[in-house]
């Protein structure tokens, strides 16, 4: 095969401002949300320009989540951008996701939500036949999968597993067989094949292995067939994270998952790969371009990291409301404890050692900073450092509750280490990059 390049950008969240997106209910909705919703066409629009400019790269492949939550008229917006990239010059290939045939799509308008149009599934295909479907060499209409040659003798298996009920994020057998013939069919005609999927084949990191909806279903199997079968790449989203993970089937296959974060969120980042053979993958991310006239003297990152870091101290605080009793009072104790500590403080009621550089920082800061740097990829928080080491002191305080909730927690005879998880997720020690990386197939 030829090198073949192309952008990857995925989790667009295209969102009709005409729809409404201001007032009370907005600024409620906005509170727990990590990505952008009024600023979201602003940031597409600003992206496709930049990716419109390279003269080099003439492929751009969307692996779902196209819409907000599915709105017809976001849809159709999207669509018009997607023509403009097709005007001048590019190849489009995309896929959809649960985002984009949510039942229940609204607007923002002063206190209240505004219901709006939605769309089935059957609409989808119509939308985004020029994008994907009507290039295809096979088409799955249960769940809008096809196979396409995105360039000379090399094919994209794209499969949605992000169908409607009992199929919402499984691989079932039926559109396994479906792979398996069409990845026969490429080998036959001595084509390279390489996967992408909205939802992460492999767990982005290690926590989300506990949270069914942040992986497809028995992911292990669904990684060791596509490995065992000679596809060895897959490009996800739907985690909102830049992750580079591998796997190996019991056969000694390899498998690899590239996930791309959310494009209107914190970190903001979409891909260019270079597939320069069959056996290495080029990976280079690249930021959001500047897309506002008034940035207030807040850089375009800091701005999207912002909202990550405030929205991620909301949800801790959502989860700590309500109850009644004695679990009220823990809430409420636990509430305290995030908005009005500082880390030092922690941890002289836990008994722990905390390093000076943290002693002043609030807890409420700590936490956004943890979320941010996970989703970023190339998490900081390594063994040595001051975070890493308070987190091992708390996680080792508290011991014989983790213990019981691992075994809680097992499954299939295996028991999760926690402790190894919390860590390794919020520390990259894989001794890879997980945004820019040379990456080898085999």
């Amino acid at each position: 095969m030829k090198p073949f390049k192309f952008y990857l950008v995925t989790d667009t969240h295209y969102f009709e401002p005409s729809l409404g997106c201001s007032g009370e209910a907005y600024e409620d909705y906005m509170k727990n949300e990590m990505y952008c919703l009024r600023e979201s066409s602003e940031i597409v629009k600003a992206t496709f320009k930049k990716i419109a400019e390279d003269s080099e790269i003439d492929t751009v492949i969307i692996p779902g989540d196209l819409s907000k939550d599915g709105e017809k008229e976001s849809h159709k917006s999207f669509v018009k951008e997607l023509q403009k990239l097709k005007d001048e010059g590019k190849k489009v290939f995309v896929i959809t996701a649960g985002h984009d045939y949510n039942d229940h799509p609204r607007g923002y308008n002063g206190k209240d939500f505004v219901p709006v149009e939605g769309t089935t599934l059957d609409e989808l295909f119509e939308l985004y036949h020029d994008f994907g479907y009507s290039q295809a060499l096979s088409i799955d209409r249960q769940t809008l999968s096809y196979v396409v040659e995105v360039s000379e003798g090399v094919r994209m298996l794209a499969f949605n597993c992000d169908s409607t009920g009992d199929l919402k994020g499984q691989i079932d057998s039926r559109l396994q067989d479906w792979e398996k013939e069409q990845i026969d069919k490429a080998k036959a005609d001595n084509c390279f094949i390489f996967a992408i999927c909205h939802y992460p084949i492999i767990p982005s990191v290690p926590v989300f292995d506990l949270i069914n909806d942040a992986h497809v279903r028995n992911w292990r199997q669904v990684a060791s067939f596509l490995a065992d079968n000679g596809v060895n790449l897959a490009l996800t989203g739907h985690m909102h994270i830049q992750s580079i993970n591998e796997f190996y089937s019991e056969k000694g296959n390899k498998f690899v998952d590239i996930c791309t974060s959310c494009l209107v969120g914190s970190p903001a980042k979409y891909r260019k790969i270079t597939l320069e053979n069959e056996e290495t993958v080029k990976v280079e991310t690249l930021s959001v371009p500047e897309f506002r006239e008034n940035t207030n003297g807040i850089s375009t990152q800091r701005f999207f990291d912002m909202r990550a870091e405030e929205s991620s101290v909301n949800r801790v605080n959502r989860a700590l409301n309500g109850g009644s009793g004695i679990a009220k009072m823990g809430k409420n104790f636990a509430k305290n404890l995030v908005n009005n500590k500082t880390v030092g403080q922690l941890g002289r009621m836990l008994l722990i050692k905390v390093d000076k550089s943290l002693k002043e920082k609030k807890f409420s800061s700590l936490i956004g900073d943890l979320a941010r740097d996970v989703f970023t990829g190339d998490q900081p928080y390594t063994e040595g450092t001051p975070v890493y080491d308070a987190v091992s002191r708390v996680l080792k305080r508290f011991g014989p509750v983790i213990r019981k909730v691992e075994k809680k927690l097992t499954k299939d005879g295996i028991t999760p280490d926690l402790s190894d998880m919390l860590l390794n997720t919020i520390g990259n020690n894989k001794g890879w990059s997980d945004n820019d990386a040379t990456v080898s197939l085999k």
